[in-house]
């Protein structure tokens, strides 16, 4: 088993750690892997997720293909597609979160473009979506590839029929009609060097994990000031806060920023195996 690095950036030779940002990263042998932002899968645009709190499209973060080692929910599901919808605090829209459980729409919902297309997106919803919510209520979605979705033309969001009174950023939370930022093509390379490859995370070295800043070693302490703030498939995770429970070798760390996701400066752990998900600023 492998450990990978994530770069950012349209040319191999000029990856940066954060899409748009300016700290470089250099990754031998890098291949394109996938583009984080702007545009879904080709899931079919009534598929695209939305919010349950208030049935906005969730913001597109991120598309992976992965490592064969990381396939962990069968071989033919290739790729991933994380969303978010950062609507922990926005405001409830009546008759939505019924809607994407599958509940049918009254007369009068199914007369709503808005919430019609909202049992829609309930009707068509991914066969591989994870419902994934945060310890703060916040949604997010794991959407499990095939090659043929992950190779197929990228769509665009639903349109944009929004309710009224949506209400500003905070209160509405993010969402892909106005917060999605410009792809940027997502490149992965080999991280060498990690102790911690093919190991799960523990805070107690069960396994004999070591955790990150956990020794003075100098050479530790180097490696891990190399790969800070950089989003990695396996290895050392860097949590802000304490180590997310049941986490395994084939955790994905994605840090603040990429695809506009909304972390205050934290990172999130995504366990391909386990399902665990965290994130903490």
């Amino acid at each position: 088993m492998k450990a990978y690095d994530l770069g950012f950036g349209e040319s191999a030779d000029e990856l940066t750690t954060l899409p748009g940002k300016t700290i470089e990263i250099d990754l031998p042998g890098a291949r394109v892997a996938g583009w984080c932002g702007g545009r879904a899968p080709g899931i079919g645009t009534a598929a695209w997720p939305r919010s349950p709190v208030t049935g906005l499209p969730m913001l597109h973060v991120i598309t992976l293909e992965l490592p064969e080692d990381y396939r962990r929910k069968g071989e033919d599901l290739v790729a991933i597609s994380f969303f978010h919808a950062d609507d922990h605090v926005a405001d409830d829209i009546d008759g939505v979160a019924e809607l994407l459980e599958g509940t049918a729409p009254t007369a009068e919902q199914a007369a709503d473009p808005f919430l019609a297309s909202v049992a829609a997106t309930a009707a068509a919803r991914h066969p591989q979506q994870r419902d994934l919510e945060d310890l703060i209520g916040g949604a997010h979605a794991l959407l499990w590839l095939t090659a043929e979705e992950f190779a197929a033309p990228r769509i665009d969001p639903p349109a944009d029929i929004r309710p009224a009174g949506l209400g500003d950023e905070y209160s509405r939370g993010q969402n892909a009609w106005d917060d999605s930022t410009p792809e940027t093509t997502v490149w992965l390379g080999e991280r060498t060097d990690d102790p911690n490859t093919g190991i799960a995370p523990s805070e107690d070295g069960e396994g004999g994990y070591v955790a990150a800043w956990s020794s003075e070693a100098e050479q530790l302490q180097e490696f891990w000031s190399s790969v800070e703030g950089i989003s990695h498939l396996g290895g050392t995770v860097m949590p802000c806060q304490v180590l997310p429970e049941g986490l395994t070798p084939y955790v994905f760390e994605l840090e603040d920023g990429v695809g506009g996701f909304n972390l205050g400066g934290g990172t999130a752990q995504i366990d391909l195996e386990s399902d665990v998900f965290d994130w903490a600023q």
